[in-house]
């Protein structure tokens, strides 16, 4: 449970950095994203975009399912700044945001949950 927790602190303490983002600490700020993505998954932006859908589902499958939802919203949140700073991006974001919906879709499926707030979010990354 501790882990949970901890996980959890990491990435409500990131998304708060991605969101409060200013153009100027942009690349300092997805190389600390980048650097704890690697630390507690396995996995960076770039490796996201890059990993298809099974393995990027077999990489998450023992993640808790609210740190799942944490990491799609920072996700989304990445993907967000980057348009609204209009920052030129080495990521990928239309491909970032399909594995945001591959993620908003396993949650969906595992928990049988309905969730608007990820029903929303899922709507908005389709129009990216």
């Amino acid at each position: 449970m501790r882990e949970i927790e901890r996980l959890s602190q990491i990435l409500s303490k990131l998304i708060s950095k991605v969101s409060g983002l200013k153009a100027v600490d942009f690349q300092v700020i997805i190389k600390e994203v980048n650097d704890s993505l690697y630390t507690e998954f396995d996995l960076n932006l770039d490796s996201i975009i890059a990993i298809d859908k099974p393995n990027l589902l077999a990489k998450i499958k023992e993640t808790d399912k609210v740190n799942l939802e944490l990491l799609t919203s920072l996700l989304a949140k990445i993907i967000e700044k980057i348009q609204d700073l209009e920052k030129q991006s080495d990521y990928d974001i239309a491909e970032l945001s399909k594995k945001a919906i591959v993620l908003i879709e396993y949650i969906d499926h595992e928990t049988k949950t309905f969730s608007i707030e990820r029903m929303n979010l899922k709507k908005k990354l389709e129009l990216i």
